[in-house]
């Protein structure tokens, strides 16, 4: 599914045929609410990776790539992680890690690294491919859309009912397929 069909599912949503037809139209790099419209999406993909569904990824480093110090700078990796996960030398047992802003910390003398971690999306452009769970559909997105351009023009009632759709769609995805039990109640 690409940014643009979200964009126009949005529009559409919204009533402005307008919009759904500059959207069809626009080729280049977009401009008034278009450009609006894809800074919502922006903002509405980075809530849904960050908050409801995380963006796995994993990757291998080698010893070159950290120079042997211990210290693996974030900028080395594909994405920007924002949960790691887990690190596991090249015997494929765990290795204590530790954190720090910039950087990753680890044992000196490991030689290939791992690492399994949660990303954020990187900024979409206007034909670029949605970044997210296979759980989010094309729909939940458009809503979350239609929200931000609400609040971006000023037009609180209806942000609160795309809101309001918007979570109601993401708990509907997030929905586990299992038996829910509630345990009988004792009285001592």
């Amino acid at each position: 599914m690409k940014v643009r069909n979200v964009i126009s599912l949005a529009a559409a949503n919204l009533g402005r045929e307008d919009l759904v037809a500059r959207v069809e139209d626009c080729a280049a790099e977009p401009f008034g609410e278009l450009a609006s419209l894809l800074r919502c999406y922006n903002l509405v993909e980075n809530e849904v990776a960050l908050d409801y569904f995380p963006l796995k990824t994993e990757e291998n480093f080698a010893a070159e790539q950290f120079a042997s110090a211990g210290v693996l700078p974030y900028r080395e990796f594909s994405f920007a992680p924002v949960e790691i996960l887990s690190v596991k030398g090249e015997s494929g047992l765990p290795l204590s890690y530790t954190g720090s802003p910039a950087e990753l910390l680890f044992p000196k003398n490991a030689r290939r690294l791992h690492i399994s971690y949660t990303y954020s999306p990187k900024e979409k452009e206007w034909g670029d491919d949605v970044e997210v769970s296979a759980q989010v559909s094309a729909r939940l997105l458009s809503y979350g859309v239609c929200c931000e351009f609400c609040l971006a023009n000023g037009q609180y009632g209806e942000a609160a009912t795309w809101e309001k759709k918007f979570r109601d769609a993401l708990r509907a995805a997030n929905v586990r397929h299992k038996k829910l039990t509630v345990r009988s109640r004792r009285w001592i």
